[in-house]
């Protein structure tokens, strides 16, 4: 009866899934110089918080992509944060090699679990990547396995371009005339 095991299936994955949107948790990203850097210091920005192991070639991927977005992006305001979260990720190398023009640095993968609402107990492939708007709220999540390699830029800019064109909280509604 392979009917009730995709029921059952459907069932886990909805307990499992992550509420969108929802106020975004407070998170301090390592920096390699020592000092941390506050997710909430973004507010008034779209953020794209990016968890990644400093060694997966997905999450390179992602970083390159990124990277490409923020330099025509930010002037709209848009911008990247990453946090490796490989044990002993070795950001310095990782930012010489790849050149982001953002900060990276580190985090707990407990930490980017809990912030992202993944179970610990189902497996997920990374990179982890969050869209946060400039109220401060997360409207959309990503993993790996939402990321081929073939669509990654596309299914990245189509949210991020959809964010930063949205209303700023700052632009004031046209008025109303009224008819008298």
């Amino acid at each position: 009866m392979p009917w009730k095991i995709l029921i059952a299936l459907a069932l886990l994955g909805a307990v499992f899934a992550a509420d969108l949107p929802r106020k975004s948790p407070e998170l301090a990203v390592k920096l390699p110089d020592g000092t941390l850097t506050q997710v909430s210091s973004y507010r008034g920005k779209v953020l794209c918080l990016a968890f990644i192991l400093t060694t997966c070639p997905h999450c390179q991927k992602a970083t390159q992509v990124l990277s490409g977005l923020e330099k025509e992006l930010g002037p709209k305001g848009f911008a990247v944060l990453e946090a490796a979260v490989n044990e002993g990720a070795d950001v310095p190398d990782f930012v010489r090699r790849f050149q982001p023009p953002f900060p990276v640095g580190t985090a707990g993968q407990l930490d980017a679990l809990q912030f992202m609402q993944l179970s610990p107990m189902i497996r997920t492939f990374m990179p982890y990547i969050a869209f946060i708007d400039r109220k401060g709220m997360i409207r959309n999540q990503l993993t790996g396995d939402d990321l081929g390699d073939e669509k990654q830029e596309r299914v990245l800019r189509d949210i991020t371009e959809k964010l930063v064109n949205e209303p700023s909280a700052s632009a004031k509604p046209k008025s109303k005339r009224s008819s008298n």
